[in-house]
């Protein structure tokens, strides 16, 4: 008799296994027999809801961050449009002050060789007085002496030979002499 219940309990547990598949497969899911099922649908729906104020709240901060992004794009722009406006003009005013360099040696050069040439001809003037000094007697070179400036008569007689100038100072104004003669004697 026990092997009979036991027979029996089975093919009632495997009677209902059936029918429940045949009601599943047939009704479909039926939200008041699946518990379970619906209080995950509900979980998705509250994250679904979460979701989408995250979205909604994603691209407002997005714009927010887009527009804030396009503005800092846009002072950039402008600041080296502007940095690169005044490295232009720095760059203009650089090759104004090169070629002002560049006239001021050319001027600089010019007057050097001026004052070179000026000095040439000082120098051949003064020579050229010396042997006029040198060929006079020393009473004439003497009383022209006396008649010219300080620093120009010692600069004429500096340039003379010794003897010559011993010989024209005797006949020089004693005071223009003595000055004559000092001044000679700190340039020697």
């Amino acid at each position: 008799m026990k092997l009979v219940t036991q027979l029996f309990l089975a093919s009632l547990i495997m009677l209902k296994i059936v029918l429940g598949s045949v009601l599943v497969y047939r009704g479909g899911l039926d939200p008041m027999l699946l518990d379970g099922d619906a209080i995950a649908s509900e979980a998705v729906q509250i994250d679904s809801e979460d979701e989408v104020k995250e979205v909604d709240k994603a691209p407002q901060g997005a714009d927010l961050d887009l527009e804030l992004f396009l503005a800092k794009k846009a002072e950039l722009r402008a600041e080296q449009r502007e940095l690169e406006r005044k490295e232009a003009e720095l760059s203009a005013i650089q090759d104004e002050i090169n070629k002002k360099i560049a006239r001021l040696t050319e001027l600089r050069n010019e007057i050097k060789t001026m004052m070179a040439q000026k000095e040439a001809a000082e120098q051949k003037r003064i020579r050229h007085l010396i042997k006029a000094y040198s060929a006079m007697k020393p009473q004439q070179a003497a009383s022209l002496v006396e008649k010219l400036d300080l620093e120009f008569a010692i600069d004429l007689l500096s340039s003379m030979k010794a003897e010559t100038v011993g010989a024209i100072l005797p006949f020089v104004n004693v005071e223009k002499a003595a000055q004559l003669s000092e001044a000679l004697g700190k340039r020697k």
